[in-house]
């Protein structure tokens, strides 16, 4: 099953902080208001900027996630024709890892607002394999700059 690609990693880029091999996330495949499904295969590349001794650990997905968080903020912002802001991983909580398969063709990381204001916004956030089965879910709450960036 192929699905449509909506944002590449060049798109993705223009969106975040993160460039280069530290842009973690390749592809969105969805998003609404609440939602956003991200794909990405960087777990593999030899030159991925978390791995140690080639290596990555299962505390990384959380990186991922939250780079999804990141890039959905800067789809919304952008939409909505506002200057993008800054946001702080502020606390990671109810955190669950199952298996985490570091040879997976591809990780997909989903993410669904739980609730949002000026100040922050609380995400749940899932890795799943390809297979379908699940890697990490976690709680996620950023905190946003007040000052939009340049």
């Amino acid at each position: 099953m192929t699905t449509s690609i909506l944002f590449n990693k060049a798109q993705i880029e223009a969106l975040i902080p993160h460039k280069a091999n530290m842009c973690l996330l390749e592809e969105v495949h969805t998003y609404t208001q609440d939602q956003i499904c991200c794909r990405t295969s960087t777990h593999l590349s030899p030159d991925n900027p978390l791995k140690q001794n080639g290596m990555l650990s299962k505390m990384h997905l959380i990186e991922y996630a939250a780079q999804a968080i990141a890039i959905h903020g800067g789809i919304l912002d952008r939409e909505n024709t506002c200057k993008p802001r800054l946001g702080y991983i502020a606390a990671v909580k109810s955190v669950e890892w199952f298996g985490f398969d570091t040879t997976a063709k591809f990780l997909e990381v989903r993410g669904s607002v739980v609730l949002s204001d000026d100040n922050s916004k609380l995400y749940d956030l899932t890795v799943i394999h390809p297979d379908g089965t699940i890697s990490c879910t976690a709680r996620v709450l950023v905190a946003l700059q007040k000052e939009s960036v340049n």
